[in-house]
């Protein structure tokens, strides 16, 4: 998403939700480059499954320096490079079900760029180990769709109760309705709790 497109979203933004806007304005969002690598990027959501962010980070850098991110590679993973990596062997086997799309064709997901947000989750979610959360994280990072909210995030969940004040979290229909608020610029709502924790 280029910069001129955050800052027309965030002028919406800063209208459509007072507390949101104060964030806005105490932050700043920084351009990112679209990831073009579909299959690292998918592998990279699934080793976050259910990790910290500093966990993941670790992990995938692991899995990178094993595999070179080759679905081949990937594929040919033993017991001992699994544990040299700190994968679990679900998550190994997600991989490795990942891996198989991508090495059997190569461009079994370059139509995505071209599908709706939902159809994207529909597709995605037929691979083992690819829930809607990790779907959405591709819609948002590497197809950066700009209007994709992910209610069953951890992250996004703790921001929204430190912005709203909440003692305690809301239904997941709630968060939704609080979220769709902030159409058509749900992402960059999203990228700003997100960073909201880190500051």
């Amino acid at each position: 998403m280029d910069s001129d497109f955050i800052v027309n979203a965030e002028k919406v933004l800063l209208k459509v939700d007072p507390a949101l806007g104060k964030l806005i304005q105490n932050q700043q969002l920084l351009p990112t480059n679209r990831p073009t690598d579909y299959f690292a990027a998918l592998c990279r959501s699934i080793i976050g499954q259910q990790v910290s962010v500093a966990a993941a980070k670790t992990i995938f850098e692991r899995f990178e320096n094993a595999t070179n991110l080759l679905p081949a590679n990937v594929l040919a993973i033993n017991d001992e490079t699994k544990k040299q990596i700190g994968l679990s062997r679900q998550k190994t086997a997600y991989l490795k079900d990942l891996a198989r799309h991508f090495h059997n064709n190569p461009t079994v997901y370059e139509h995505l760029e071209r599908a709706s947000d939902t159809e994207v989750i529909l597709e995605l979610t037929t691979v083992k180990g690819v829930g809607t959360w990790t779907a959405q994280m591709f819609l948002m990072f590497t197809l950066q769709r700009p209007d994709v909210f992910a209610p069953d995030d951890g992250g996004l969940q703790r921001a929204m109760m430190l912005l709203y004040g909440w003692n305690s979290l809301p239904r997941k229909k709630e968060l939704q309705k609080k979220a769709a608020t902030w159409s058509p610029y749900r992402t960059i709502a999203c990228m700003h709790l997100w960073q909201s924790l880190d500051t």
